[in-house]
């Protein structure tokens, strides 16, 4: 793993202001289990999250559970994950990054919610855990290379994806 000191020195240019963090418990899954999966993989502890209650198609129980991240747990969860996440996923990230990323610049990841309950982290297309996470373009302008600030959020993702080590 990257000590502290390494990854502020490598990644000055990587910060981000927030995430969202959403999770979908269905009446048949254990939300204890999945609330213990995200503290213990994503570091994101159980009072973060917000709990609301629907009703399914079938008069089933659906729980939806939110969590509004701060800037220093958002980085903390980014660098999590881009250092756990297998090169099969980052590759596939990479292929694929123009469809993470919306109008505003955010980053859009879904997390597979089966897998974090096994203990791995796995990143998916399907449904699972989805997170979003709002760049600090402050930053990135500060440092862009082009007059274009959506190619240099592009790069910064790109940047983010490739170096960020085990």
């Amino acid at each position: 793993m990257i000590d502290k000191i390494q990854w502020s020195i490598k990644y000055t240019s990587i910060d981000f202001l927030s995430s969202l963090v959403d999770v979908i418990c269905h009446a048949t899954e254990d939300k204890q289990k999945i609330l213990n999966s995200l503290q213990r993989i994503l570091l994101i502890s159980e009072d973060k999250f917000q709990e609301s209650e629907y009703e399914g198609h079938w008069g089933n129980t659906i729980l939806k559970m939110t969590a509004l991240l701060n800037r220093k747990d958002t980085n903390a969860l980014v660098k999590r994950i881009f250092e756990e996440i297998s090169f099969n996923d980052r590759e596939n990230l990479l292929s694929n990054l123009e469809n993470h990323i919306d109008h505003k610049g955010n980053l859009f990841l879904r997390v597979d919610k089966q897998m974090l309950c096994r203990n791995r982290l796995r990143l998916t297309e399907n449904e699972g855990i989805k997170l979003r996470f709002k760049p600090n373009k402050n930053k990135i302008i500060e440092q862009k290379r082009s007059n274009k600030i959506d190619d240099e959020i592009y790069a910064f993702y790109r940047r983010l994806i490739q170096f960020t080590e085990k």
